[in-house]
């Protein structure tokens, strides 16, 4: 700091060199150039480029980059990218669930549901065609049947059932 760009100011009985505002706001320009330097790299920018150009530029890098990720054309705008994501990832659930590609999500979500179901419930003797509430009621009949047929030996004798260990007292 030089003797033009500093204040003296008296606190007490000392004297104290005090930053005047000018030189406060050339820092600042200094270090809002120095990082729209960083951004404007970054961006493919030239060094002393404007905030406006730095922001198209990122954009345009990022949208490039997207759009090759994803295999849309270089050149795609964000609305491209986001239909060919989303085309890619249907025809990616559609061919995981054995639905054909061009198959909409409506129908894909039905083949889903109705394998979810078949999963679930066979084991109960639900099928695909059963709403939700059939398939928890023969699930919900189907552990009942079981846990009678586990308790029964132990009903017809007079010794009770088994009962779980329980946790020791430490």
């Amino acid at each position: 700091m030089t003797d033009e760009t500093a204040k003296t100011t008296t606190q007490g009985s000392g004297t104290q060199a005090q930053p005047l505002e000018s030189e406060w706001e050339n820092i600042g320009r200094r270090i809002e150039a120095q990082i729209r330097g960083e951004f404007a790299s970054l961006a493919g920018a030239e060094p002393d480029a404007d905030w406006d150009t730095i922001g198209r530029k990122l954009d345009a890098r990022i949208r490039s980059r997207t759009a090759s990720g994803v295999g849309a054309p270089a050149g795609a705008s964000w609305e491209e990218v986001g239909r060919t994501t989303e085309q890619r990832v249907r025809q990616a659930v559609a061919s995981g669930v054995g639905a054909e590609p061009g198959e909409d999500w409506d129908r894909i979500g039905r083949r889903i549901e109705s394998q979810v179901k078949s999963a679930v419930g066979t084991w109960a003797g639900a099928s695909a065609e059963d709403d939700w509430s059939t398939v928890g009621n023969r699930i919900a009949a189907r552990i009942q049947r079981v846990l009678d047929d586990a308790l029964a030996p132990h009903r017809q004798s007079e010794d009770p059932p088994p009962q779980p260990e329980q946790p020791k007292p430490s």
